[in-house]
């Protein structure tokens, strides 16, 4: 069933305004590159190579700092197979330097690989902050279950109430669409998170596979 924002509304759920933390990512990225480029030019010059090993794992632990602050903007964020392959790399990053210390590894081989990781990393950020941010929420009591015979094809992680993922359906390996419990105060929401969406075209043409009233009824029960 093709669904609206307005649609969305209708069944009682309110749109969230997702944090940017482009910013909090970017400086240590930013840091980051600074050894790293220092690297390579003592690489180039033959400078003596006892120092790049911790060139390179300062390097890698500055670009990890940002991925996490990334990832830190959206719940769910790493169940992304490019964002997951991406930090994962820039961890395999830091071990490949601790073997450069010991020999094992040679220095352009560390060199070339945390270069690699780097890629990934900005090519999987740029997804994250490129994403169009479809979040709803709608007021929730943490005794009620969530109604699994509402959702059709979904893969349910838990009924009860949690702020980890409840319930997520994949479209493809970067596309998928999640719920999961908010609390803010004294309150608390169920949220349904849309991620890898950019154009509200796409948003339209998913296939949710939910039976939206079943969920407004639980929100008029809890209100009652």
């Amino acid at each position: 069933m093709d669904m609206d924002v307005r649609k969305m509304r209708k069944f009682g759920w309110r749109t969230v305004q997702i944090e940017n933390k482009a910013s909090k990512a970017l400086f240590p990225i930013a840091w980051g590159f600074l050894p790293l480029g220092f690297s390579w030019l003592m690489w180039f010059t033959g400078a003596p190579e006892e120092f790049i090993p911790w060139l390179g794992a300062a390097s890698m632990l500055f670009m990890l700092m940002g991925g996490l602050a990334g990832v830190s903007s959206r719940v769910g964020t790493l169940n992304a197979s490019k964002v997951g392959v991406a930090l994962a790399s820039i961890c395999i990053g830091v071990m490949v330097w601790a073997l450069v210390t010991q020999g094992t590894v040679s220095v352009l081989f560390a060199l070339l690989y945390s270069s690699a990781s780097i890629y990934l990393l900005v090519k999987a950020l740029d997804f994250i902050f490129k994403d169009a941010g479809y979040v709803f929420e709608m007021d929730w009591d943490v005794k009620e279950k969530l109604p699994i015979d509402a959702l059709s094809d979904w893969d349910v992680k838990t009924t009860r109430f949690s702020q980890t993922c409840m319930a997520i359906k994949r479209f493809d390996a970067n596309q998928y669409v999640q719920i999961y419990g908010a609390v803010k105060g004294e309150s608390t929401f169920l949220r349904f998170d849309l991620f890898g969406c950019q154009t509200r075209e796409q948003f339209k043409n998913l296939n949710f596979g939910v039976d939206w009233p079943e969920f407004q009824i639980n929100e008029l029960t809890q209100e009652e």
